[in-house]
């Protein structure tokens, strides 16, 4: 009976040991690097990119904790920390990124993807883990955003005010159309018209209508989003072009803006308070190819909505802005 035993365990230990190599043959087909963690973060298994990427030999790694792997990177409190959350968290994936010199490959920026596993043990846990090279891809956004600053402040903005200028809004909001068409949103684009300048320019000279403008375009950076596209595009005439957001609609955002409007004067020395005539178009995935037909749309729909004013109506909003913002 205990040879009978043994020859079972023999048995299963084959079984286990080619089970073992047939993952570690999957593993290796996989081109990021990939380690296997246990409960306690020591190292069971990794895959040759692995290797290949860190400089490290699979006999120095196996078994170690891994924080003792490299010449201190790997120490890095923040990476212990992230991988305990790992553990502890109900939330299965998690990302963690890290950008520090590793040793034998210089400075890199890498991005790191858990995914905590239950073993058939409810006290076991092990953490499969991939690990991202992102280095060119960081440093191709950095120097897309310094393009895009250097950019905004030669040509794009507004000096007035620092908003975008009607190029600037051009451009981007039509990269905005672009994204919100490939990601089958909305587009909305609000067209604003600061009401009584004229009056102003007239009353106080042009500085009390920079001032008037300043204060709006203030105005609109507190109402939407730092994803927007807010932009002055003529004398007292503003767009801003934001994608659809379950989490803060169009209708909110103009009740937000009219709110916001009513709290601020047009100067410091005055009373009165800032007024916008308000004109909303809204984009169709498959129809709305250019943003200078949404701008016009709603453009049209703000001199309703100005014309409606002038001539006294309680309802200024035009019926086409309304169902724009409800859509």
């Amino acid at each position: 009976m205990r040879v009978l035993d043994r020859s079972v365990i023999a048995r299963s230990r084959i079984r286990m040991a080619r089970m073992c190599e047939h993952i570690r043959m999957i593993l290796d087909t996989v081109r990021e690097p990939f380690v296997v963690l246990d409960g306690g973060l020591r190292i069971r298994l990794v895959n040759k990119s692995f290797c290949r990427t860190f400089h490290l030999s699979p006999k120095k790694i196996n078994g170690r904790c891994v924080d003792r792997l490299g010449d201190g990177v790997w120490k890095t409190p923040a990476l212990r920390k992230w991988l305990g959350t790992v553990l502890s968290k109900q939330s299965d994936n998690l990302d963690f990124e890290l950008d520090d010199e590793f040793p034998t490959i210089g400075r890199r920026t890498m991005l790191f993807h858990a995914r905590r596993v239950q073993a058939t043990s409810a006290s076991r846990q092990i953490i499969l883990l991939t690990i991202e090279d992102i280095t060119q891809r960081r440093q191709a956004e950095d120097a897309m955003n310094q393009l895009n600053e250097s950019l905004k402040s030669a040509s794009m903005t507004d000096a007035l005010t620092g908003l975008y200028n009607r190029r600037g809004y051009s451009v981007l909001s039509q990269h905005y159309l672009d994204l919100a068409r490939r990601r089958r949103k909305k587009l909305f684009v609000i067209f604003a018209d600061l009401d009584g300048l004229k009056q102003i320019n007239d009353q106080w000279g042009h500085p009390g209508g920079d001032q008037a403008l300043i204060r709006t375009a203030d105005v609109l950076r507190k109402t939407f989003r730092k994803s927007d596209i807010i932009s002055r595009i003529g004398g007292d005439e503003f767009a801003i072009a934001t994608m659809e957001n379950g989490h803060d609609s169009v209708a909110s955002q103009i009740a937000r803006l009219r709110r916001n409007l009513k709290s601020r004067a047009l100067h410091k020395k005055y009373t009165k308070i800032l007024s916008m005539s308000i004109g909303v178009a809204v984009s169709n995935y498959q129809r709305t190819t250019s943003i200078e037909e949404l701008t016009s749309q709603a453009d049209a729909l703000m001199y309703i909505e100005k014309r409606a004013k002038r001539n006294g109506s309680e309802n200024h909003t035009a019926p086409q802005t309304l169902k724009a913002m409800a859509s």
